[in-house]
């Protein structure tokens, strides 16, 4: 693959301020230099290393979405002027925590026209030496070489069909750990987008991986595991995550982690979504009855009255049991 075109815009964190023009971008010359070059390896890896499947949120009934129009009348009119829209968008997206960026808008040839598009920390040292008439080469050389491994990016590939751009891939190189895997403002405010496996079609597969675990294995501590993660489920903060990051942020043994991902395809294992605890709850079904007392009676919906002995006199419920423990179950609600 070659980059065919490049423009850099310096961007401003104005989420508070988003009447606040744009400074001026450049057009970056194509030619064998540093910066080219770099831009150039990024480009290349961008299939390999944007690994985070997004998509464009339609706006309502309509199947539009303001930045992915901006995306379409890039690539049919390549210029300074229709990449603008972009850098506008992002620096409306941009909070004061971000701090100042510069961006970058490359197009090129790859099997249709692949666009990158990534943003670097700019260093406000640099940034003060600045003319305000102009950004130029030489000063977007500065800020980029002193951050070129620090960067966000999304990839997409127009292929001439009536569908296409409405998806793509992310990376986030300016977070490295934890469960957010890419800053909720690069998705959502900036692209218009969600991940592409939907916060319900992620969450019901991790339930029903969690489901079959407990249900195909002997193992008393895995089940146990597995019934305290999904009581303290409800508690996750509302973030992207896998499913190995929902066994890793409960802790589970290696052997659980291991037996819960089996139930999944390899292929979908890695796949990030935002966790729902409602859609979570509507597939683990176990009827629950609480007492006044502060006991809490739990057991598979279909058994639970071949399960507990309930006998009652006026609004006095008296539930008994008995059995050897050998088992725990998940529960739908508390």
């Amino acid at each position: 693959m070659a980059l065919e075109a490049i423009y850099s815009f310096l961007t401003y964190p104005k989420k508070s301020q988003p009447d606040d023009p744009l400074e001026p971008g450049a057009t970056i010359p194509i030619r064998n230099d540093k910066l080219n070059r770099m831009l150039g390896g990024i480009f290349d890896r961008a299939a390999q290393d944007c690994t985070v499947p997004i998509m464009f949120v339609p706006d309502g009934d309509q199947q539009q979405n303001a930045a992915r129009n901006e995306l379409v009348a890039l690539v049919e009119r390549r210029s300074l002027r229709t990449a603008t829209p972009l850098a506008t968008r992002l620096q409306r997206a941009t909070g004061g925590q971000s701090g100042m960026g510069l961006l970058f808008v490359c197009l090129g040839d790859d099997n249709g026209t692949r666009i990158v598009i990534s943003r670097f920390p700019a260093d406000e040292g640099v940034v003060a030496e600045r003319s305000r008439a102009a950004l130029s080469v030489q000063f977007v050389e500065q800020v980029f070489l002193k951050s070129a491994y620090s960067y966000k990016a999304a990839t997409y590939v127009a292929s001439a069909r009536p569908d296409q751009l409405w998806t793509g891939h992310v990376v986030d190189r300016q977070i490295n750990a934890g469960n957010k895997a890419v800053a909720d403002y690069w998705i959502s405010d900036f692209l218009l987008s969600e991940f592409a496996t939907t916060p319900a079609a992620g969450t019901k597969r991790l339930a029903v991986a969690l489901r079959q675990a407990v249900t195909t294995s002997t193992n008393v501590q895995l089940k146990h595991e597995i019934a305290s993660a999904a009581h303290l489920a409800a508690n996750l903060p509302n973030r992207a995550l896998t499913i190995a990051d929902f066994c890793d942020h409960f802790h589970f043994s290696e052997a659980t982690k291991q037996m819960v991902l089996s139930k999944v395809k390899p292929q979908l294992a890695n796949e990030r979504f935002r966790f729902d605890a409602q859609e979570f709850a509507r597939h683990l079904a176990y009827k629950q009855v609480e007492l006044d007392n502060g006991a809490v009676l739990t057991a598979p919906a279909d058994r639970f009255d071949q399960v507990f002995s309930e006998t009652r006199r006026q609004d006095e419920h008296t539930f008994t049991t008995s059995g050897t423990v050998i088992d725990e179950r998940l529960k739908r609600t508390r």
